[in-house]
């Protein structure tokens, strides 16, 4: 290419393109779309919300909450109380066994306790069992439950002692 060929090439006007505009179509389909994802949105949200939950967590709730100090006060006087305890959910064939030990500061199996147990999804009602544990040895107690769901399951213990020194402990389990 010759320095006289390609100053033609430099020196050609380019095409006009055709503009383009933003018409009141344009705005009118912004708009729509716009408002058209915020309402799907809020839609989905609702459904969510309301198809998703279970209801209150607790029955007594606002009791719960007038009570707090009180609760507070139990679970020092528990903890200053020094017992040890296991919660356990075992495997026995085809059923599953909760197993409650209680020991003393001593490391002396605790006898004669009443002690039940409220089973449940902490996300699901409608499984939710309240079991009295038998004491199957000295400080051991045990029931059966029937865990129809794999997942996590809720367990709130509640123990008394003869003397009634109440216990109370909460765990949970994930069962497959």
């Amino acid at each position: 290419m010759s320095m006289i060929e390609s100053t033609s090439v430099m020196n050609e006007v380019p095409t006009p393109q055709k503009e383009k505009k933003f018409t009141g179509k344009h705005f009118l389909i912004s708009i729509l779309s716009f408002f058209g994802v915020i309402i799907g949105m809020n839609v989905a949200f609702i459904y969510f919300a309301t198809n998703t939950w279970t209801g209150l967590s607790k029955e007594n709730a606002y009791v719960d909450g007038l009570n707090y100090n009180q609760t507070i006060e139990a679970a020092k006087i528990q903890k200053d109380l020094n017992w040890q305890s296991s919660l356990d959910l075992e495997t026995v064939g085809t059923q599953k066994l909760i197993s409650f030990v209680l020991k003393d500061a001593d490391n002396q199996n605790l006898s004669g306790f009443d002690v039940t147990v409220k089973v449940g999804r902490p996300t699901l009602q409608g499984y939710d069992q309240t079991l009295v544990l038998a004491e199957s040895s000295q400080g051991k107690y045990e029931a059966a439950v029937d865990l129809p769901l794999d997942g996590q399951w809720h367990v709130s213990l509640s123990a008394t002692s003869p003397t009634g020194t109440p216990f109370k402990l909460e765990k949970r389990f994930f069962v497959k």
